[in-house]
């Protein structure tokens, strides 16, 4: 009864392989967040009972974060108003206008806090009113001039060359000083897509769906601009910086394997094995007497590790093979 002979193979590889990979590390962030300024301070008469509105702004502190935190923001005095009242934050800065109304406060000096909490974590900010001489009644101060308030102030989106489109998100769109906004929405970008382009504003806060589609697209970094056009508006335009990142897809490579066909008359076939370190394998894979294979589904940034075994007809296996490697990349 003769053992089947160890076989002498050549390995061939033909290989297609692009790859992407992303490490995302979700750490804990900082607790505290910057805002500028850090007091607010304001003077009212009776012939200026709601003097010029305020911007606070602020930042989510710690490490960029892949994923939107709710802010609130309020004032603890009933003279005290703030727009908007919440939002979401990324790493952008966000801003929010804090208006205050002395009508019928006795003069003197008030004091107050504005407080913006993100993510359970709150700041405040000291708030002073000085009011003028008496009781501060309503004066008639003409038409108001309506201003564009935005957030979040700029966008970012991922997603992968040829897959699915990435989750729209949100614009809040308000007018924190009054009067009738009149706004439009332009873009230029055939990746970009908005729910709405255009409307009115007064009191409420509007929100636009702000889509994209990597359909299309080649690997790389996108970026346009969103503008916020209102006639008669005291900051028109804005501009609502948008990127756009497109990652190729992970693709999967392939190795062909070849050797010399055994000589011995009772050879029943070849068993194939393979693993990802050297003298470690998986099960073998029957390749009955072909003197090739081609394995599939290789992950990118991987070496494998391949030996070839031959078995006779009473199912005796040979010597594993010399040992070669291919690195997928």
């Amino acid at each position: 009864m003769k053992h089947a002979n160890m076989p002498a193979f050549i390995i061939v590889v033909r290989l297609t392989i692009i790859l992407s990979a992303s490490v995302i590390a979700l750490a804990s962030e900082g607790l505290a967040f910057p805002i500028s300024p850090t007091t607010l301070s304001y003077s009212a008469s009776a012939t200026n009972p709601d003097p010029p509105s305020q911007t606070l702004k602020f930042k989510a502190a710690g490490k960029k974060s892949l994923v939107p935190k709710t802010w609130t923001a309020s004032g603890d005095a009933a003279w005290i108003s703030v727009t908007p009242a919440s939002g979401t934050i990324l790493s952008e800065q966000d801003q929010i206008v804090v208006q205050v109304n002395a009508t019928g406060m006795s003069g003197g000096t008030y004091s107050g806090t504005v407080r913006i909490t993100i993510a359970a974590q709150m700041s405040t900010v000291p708030v002073t009113l000085n009011v003028a001489g008496g009781s501060v009644t309503p004066t008639s101060t003409g038409t108001a001039t309506p201003s564009i308030l935005l957030n979040p102030t700029s966008l970012s989106f991922s997603g992968v060359q040829g897959g699915a489109a990435p989750l729209a998100r949100p614009i809040t769109l308000s007018n924190p000083t009054g009067g009738t906004l009149t706004w439009t929405l332009t873009e230029t970008a055939a990746w970009l897509g908005l729910n709405v382009t255009s409307g009115t504003t007064t009191t409420e806060i509007d929100s636009i769906s702000v889509s994209v589609s990597t359909s299309g697209l080649a690997a790389g970094s996108y970026s346009t601009a969103i503008t916020v056009n209102a006639s008669g508006s005291s900051n028109s335009p804005q501009m609502i910086p948008i990127i756009l990142t497109v990652t190729p897809p992970a693709t999967s490579g392939t190795a062909t394997l070849t050797w010399t066909a055994n000589t011995e008359t009772d050879l029943a076939g070849y068993n194939v094995y393979m693993g990802t370190q050297p003298g470690l394998y998986g099960a073998p894979v029957s390749v009955g007497n072909a003197t090739s294979y081609t394995v599939g589904n290789l992950t990118g940034g991987t070496t494998y590790y391949f030996v070839v075994t031959a078995l006779n007809n009473s199912g005796v296996e040979s010597l594993h093979s010399s040992e070669v490697s291919k690195q997928v990349y």
